[in-house]
């Protein structure tokens, strides 16, 4: 049966949407709550609200679970919200703002390190890893 699970989580990574890997495009991490500069650009990223439904600590999953993250990205002129996602109806894993694409690449703390803090996570618990298509 471990097997068989391996296998299809192995299947399920090399099906994923996301075009924006991060071998090829720059990553930032970012810090709930606290903008964080996109560099070479007068762009500004921060995590609004995050929902964190994967796997809780202590279970064995056959389902990771969800991650959606809300950004608003801020230029000098404008200002935009996006919501990245590796598994909703209502967004996905991809959203262009200010001219560039995001993608969401993971979210830390783990469930394990949060279930150790003996309180319900606030949003400067978290780190989210996004990458971005370079400008030029």
């Amino acid at each position: 049966m471990r097997l068989t699970l391996a296998t299809l989580a192995l299947i399920g990574l090399a099906t994923a949407s996301c075009a924006l890997t991060p071998q090829v495009f720059p990553q930032l991490t970012l810090t709930g709550g606290e903008p964080t500069a996109v560099p070479d650009t007068d762009i500004t990223l921060t995590v609004t609200e995050v929902a964190d439904q994967r796997c809780p600590a202590g279970v064995d999953c056959v389902w990771a679970g969800m991650i959606r993250v809300e950004l608003t990205v801020s230029t000098p002129t404008a200002r935009q919200e996006i919501v990245l996602c590796n598994q909703c109806d209502d967004a996905r894993d991809l959203a262009d703002a200010a001219g560039l694409t995001f993608g969401l690449i993971g979210l830390a703390r783990s469930t394990e390190e949060l279930a150790k803090l003996g309180r319900e996570p606030r949003l400067d618990d978290y780190q989210v890893t996004v990458n971005y298509n370079p400008p030029g």
